[in-house]
This record gives structure tokens, C-alpha cells and sequence, in this order.
């Protein structure tokens, strides 16, 4: 059925490692195919057919299915009756048996059947649904992805085959040469079969993880993220600029994420009042407000992003400490909340027998208020950090659950901690403990964060200290002569490219504590210069020195140029923009 070969590898790929890498993107298909947001799981089966001369694959085809889908009238339904359609006409005997994929891993001989939806991560993409079979024995697999109509189709619209082949090679086909001519095949052929070399080179890639969006229905979450994007993204996107120095590409879309997140993840909540702690821009809970939640957010300083927001938009300033109760909160939401967080199951479990929390940690904090130190060093902070935050919650007896947002950010962790049914006594008794636990923990006194933000964009440091670090970074650029000429003939140095951690190798080991003190480190004090330095794809290079013409509202500044380059400056004094 697939006798076009679209890839091979030219290395000897070993049964587990390859079994390892597709499972790996069958489990999560959005690491490699970006159009797609979200997997919604149908049905996955061991599947004994019997029927000679006939492969699954050949029944399992576009118009079949497609013929099923439109007798059903809905896509949202995929239970095994589908599949028993599909395949009892040819085999009355045929016999289904749901498995989950660590059974599928562990069979060595059988056949199995997914069937799932693939959500678009654009609302002009459709949503499609995508039919694998897996056969163990002859080590293939055969992805198919259907929809009404093959235009802006979240995946190839014809059947590929993953395959081991007999000299254990990696392969990608198709089955005929049409396929093989077009833009889905050559995604297949340097994407996908790209990433699944690198997967089956990687150790790590295969160790468990949590997947995104598992405790709500992704369905669900795709069309509402799709609603509020298109409901509020443009104008805030417009608005941001105007109040907040913080690109609005990353923080308007990423609340969008985790408002509709929260939307989904409450969806069955007859009555939801939350409290934002440590709310910082307001967004989320401008979000939710206008979704119709009651609730409201509260930081210890206001934004000036505030001013953006409809009055009605619950937004306070004050302290939230330790000794802080909701008892009116059904949740309390800790967003990015650093030294909050470790307080807030605390502060939920201490608030009211109905309270319940989510929280998405971001940097490590302990209960008094400092860098959280790491315990386990078999594995990074954060990971170390959420495993901490796991224990609080459990000794606080909440129902505990690990998710993973979609959000454009690393620390996309986030925990739901909903309350167990309590007594009076018992509720009583474990205030207790756990203040007993958290006098344990802390040594000192919990350390708020300071209603005055410090200032931490470099333009605090030494001037001879800065002076000294943009000599260094200079010196580098220009160690590699590229030559232009100026006005007067003489040749200008104006250097090479040099990556960002180049760069800090040769800055003294001193220098740079005091530097990463600072947000952003090398990269922000150089962004501050950027009269002599531009930034591009963490390479720095010397900026050019404008010319009058171009701009005169630098004139009555000095150029560093004509006083610090080598060659002086690129141009003469009546034609630079600075005084020479």
C-alpha cells in the first residue's frame, strides 16, 4: 500500500528507541506540528481482525470514513461503534479492546486503532479527525487525518506511514508519487523525520511528563482561547504600548491562555468568586471579569496598565501576607505569584472549607520570602520547586492535580488544589499541623516584596563599572577587522558579530555577579547602549553612528565614536548626528 519512500535514515535505529520516538509524537503531535493546539483522545484499542488479503490501513481510508462521520451527524462523539463500523462488513467477528498506551508499548505482536480530533491553533485551520493503526509486529505506524474538505487541514491530507523496515531504518512513506509532490511531504520528510531523529538521539526526550491541558477538555479550551483572542487580543495588543513598557505579544496572549484555561477548568461550578494574589497587570482579572466571574485582584502597588481597564474591573491595592483570609473565595489564584507562592494553599486551606486554589509558579520562593534552595539536584530547581509545592498542598489536604498550560512561557506548570470534604474538628486540627509545619520551615520573618519595585535595568550600577564592560564588549567586536571607508577615503573598523555568550567569557567573574543581579544581565546593558550596540538573534554588533540628516535630536550629546573608536568616527563632525 505505501511504496513511495519518502526519507531513510542512513543509521541502524534500535526497536525500542524507535518505539520510544513515535509514541512520543503520537502522544504530543503539537512539538512538531504547530498547527495544532490540542488532542482530544477518542478511542485507542487492540483490534483482532480477521479478514485475508485485506490491511486495516486499505479500510481505514478517507471516503469510509468520512461516510461513517456524516451517518453520525458529529464529530465530537468517537466511541467504538465507529470503528466497528468501519471494519465489521468485513469481519463480523471483529473484536475491540480499549488499552492505553503503555499497553500498546508493551504488546510485541498486535494491531491497534487510535482514533482522536486534532484542534487548530487558528480559527482558519479546520479541525480534523485523525485515525493511526499501529501494527507491533511488522514495527509501523499509519497516521490519516480527515476533514470535509482538504483546505487549511491541520495535517498531511493523505495517509503517511511511519515505518522500522527490515534492515531497521527509519523511514517515512506515502502511497503514490502525487503525494510525494507536494508541501505536506516535504514537512514529513524535513520536519517530522528530523524530529524523530533527534528524539530517538535524545535520552531525555522520552522520560515522562506531564501533558497540557489534561484535566479539561481541549476541545473546549480551543474554542474558547479562539473566542477571547478575538474578542479582546486586538485592541489590548493596541492599548498595552500606551501604559506598560512589556511587549503585549507575550502578556495579552499568555492571559488569554490561562483565562481560558480557568474558564474550562470551572466550567461545572455552579458559583465561582476569586482573589488574583499578587495580580501585577490586572489582565486576568480584567478577563475574567468581563467573562462574568465575580472577583477581584489585589498588589501591593497599582499599574499604571490599570488605567486601561473599565472601572467596573475589581482591581485593589494592598499586602497579601501570610496571615491574609478570603473566606468569601471559592478560588484563589496565585499567576506568577513568587513569594506568594508557597502561601497560597495555605492561605486557601485557612480561608473557608469551600476554598479552593490554582497557582502557576514561576520564580522559586520559600515560606519566608527568600530564593527557594534546592533539595533534589538530580533534577532543575523548578522541577524541584513544583514537587515542594505538590507536598504543601497534599499536607493540606487538598485534592491535588499537575497541569500544563499552552502559554508562550518555560514555567507553564501550573497546580489545582480542590478541598476534601472536612468536619469542623478536622479542619481545626490541621490548621494546626500545618502551622506547625511552616514554623519548621521558617527561620526568619516572611520577607514582603517592597511597594516600591527597585529599579534592576542596569542604570543603577557604577559608571566605571559600566564604562569598563562596554570598553571589554567593544574591544571584542572590533578584534576582527571589517573595514569600510569613510567620506575622506581612511578606512573604519566597524568589527564583526559576536554571540552574547562570547562575550560574557571575557567579562571578569566579579563584573558579571553584579551584573546578574540585574534583570536581563550583559544582554539589558547593552540594550541600554543602544547607540553603539545592535542586538539581533543574540549576536552583537557595533551600531553604525547616525548621520544629521537622519536625526539632529542627538546633537547636543557627545559621540563616543570621535572620542573612543580607533579610527574616530565614521563621519565628519557637521555630518553626525552627535558633537564631535
Amino acid at each position: 500500500m505505501f511504496q513511495v519512500p519518502l526519507v531513510t535514515s542512513s543509521t541502524i535505529i534500535p526497536l525500542e528507541k524507535y518505539w520510544d520516538a513515535l509514541l512520543l509524537y503520537y502522544s504530543r503531535p503539537h512539538l512538531v506540528n504547530r498547527k495544532i493546539t490540542a488532542v482530544s483522545q477518542g478511542l485507542l484499542c487492540k483490534v483482532q481482525f480477521n479478514s485475508k488479503g485485506i490491511e486495516l490501513p486499505e479500510l481505514l481510508n478517507r471516503s469510509a470514513i468520512l461516510y461513517e462521520l456524516r451517518k453520525k451527524n458529529s464529530w465530537d462523539h468517537i466511541d467504538q461503534e465507529l470503528l466497528k463500523s468501519l471494519l465489521e462488513p468485513y469481519d463480523k467477528n471483529v473484536q475491540l479492546t480499549d488499552v492505553s498506551i503503555q499497553e500498546l508499548r508493551d504488546y510485541s505482536q498486535e494491531v491497534f486503532v487510535s482514533i482522536r480530533l486534532l484542534f487548530p491553533r487558528l480559527k482558519n485551520c479546520l479541525k480534523a479527525l485523525e485515525v493511526i493503526t499501529f501494527d507491533k509486529q511488522h514495527n509501523t505506524a499509519v497516521f490519516l487525518a480527515v476533514s470535509d474538505t482538504d483546505k487549511s487541514l491541520v495535517a498531511p491530507p493523505f495517509a503517511y506511514q511511519i515505518q522500522l523496515a527490515s534492515t531497521s531504518n527509519l523511514r517515512i512513506n506515502v502511497n503514490s508519487f502525487e503525494n510525494a509532490d507536494t508541501g505536506h511531504a516535504e514537512w514529513l520528510a524535513s520536519k517530522l523525520f528530523s524530529k524523530l531523529l533527534k528524539w530517538i538521539e535524545d535520552s531525555n526526550a522520552h522520560k515522562p511528563c506531564i501533558q497540557s491541558l489534561s484535566l479539561i477538555r481541549p476541545e473546549d479550551y480551543c474554542s474558547t482561547y479562539n473566542r477571547l483572542k478575538e474578542t479582546y487580543a486586538e485592541k489590548l495588543v493596541q492599548e498595552w504600548p500606551k501604559k506598560a513598557g512589556t511587549d503585549p505579544q507575550k502578556y495579552v496572549f499568555e492571559d488569554i491562555a490561562i483565562t481560558s484555561y480557568l474558564i474550562c477548568l470551572w466550567k461545572e461550578e455552579a458559583h465561582v468568586n476569586f482573589v488574583d494574589c499578587g495580580c501585577g497587570n490586572g489582565l486576568l482579572v480584567f478577563l475574567l471579569n468581563q467573562e462574568g466571574f465575580e472577583g477581584f485582584g489585589i498588589d501591593i502597588r497599582r499599574r499604571a496598565i490599570w488605567d486601561i481597564y473599565p472601572e467596573s474591573v475589581n482591581l485593589q491595592v494592598g499586602a497579601v501576607n501570610p496571615n491574609s483570609l478570603f473566606p468569601s473565595c471559592t478560588w484563589i489564584i496565585g499567576n506568577h505569584s513568587d513569594e506568594l507562592t508557597p502561601w497560597i494553599p495555605i492561605i486557601a486551606l485557612k480561608s473557608s472549607p469551600r476554598t479552593n486554589y490554582f497557582v502557576l509558579p514561576c520564580c522559586p520562593y520559600d515560606f519566608n520570602g527568600l530564593k527557594f534552595i534546592r533539595k533534589n539536584t538530580s533534577v532543575s530547581t523548578y522541577a524541584d520547586y513544583l514537587t515542594y509545592i505538590e507536598e504543601i498542598s497534599r499536607k493540606c489536604e487538598f485534592q491535588t492535580n499537575i497541569d500544563k498550560l499552552r502559554i508562550p512561557s518555560t514555567k507553564r506548570t501550573c497546580l489545582i488544589g480542590k478541598r476534601k470534604t472536612l468536619t469542623e474538628e478536622e479542619q481545626k486540627s490541621l490548621v494546626i499541623e500545618i502551622s506547625a509545619f511552616v514554623d519548621q520551615k521558617i527561620s526568619e520573618k516572611f520577607v514582603q516584596r517592597s511597594a516600591i519595585e527597585k529599579v534592576r535595568n542596569c542604570t543603577q550600577l557604577d559608571r566605571n563599572l559600566i564604562s569598563g564592560i562596554v570598553e571589554i564588549c567593544m574591544n571584542q567586536l572590533l578584534s576582527s577587522q571589517q573595514h569600510m571607508e569613510k567620506s575622506n577615503g581612511d578606512l573604519w573598523n566597524k568589527g564583526v558579530g559576536v554571540a552574547i555568550p562570547d562575550l560574557v567569557q571575557r567579562i571578569p567573574k566579579d563584573v558579571l555577579r553584579q551584573l546578574k543581579q540585574e534583570c536581563g544581565g550583559l544582554q539589558t546593558l547593552l540594550r541600554n547602549h543602544r547607540y553603539l550596540f545592535e542586538i539581533s538573534n543574540s549576536i552583537v554588533r557595533i551600531r553604525l553612528p547616525p548621520c544629521f540628516e537622519t536625526t539632529s535630536k542627538y546633537k547636543a550629546k557627545p559621540c563616543w565614536f570621535s572620542r573612543n573608536h580607533p579610527n574616530g568616527c565614521l563621519h565628519e563632525a557637521e555630518v553626525c548626528a552627535y558633537r564631535h
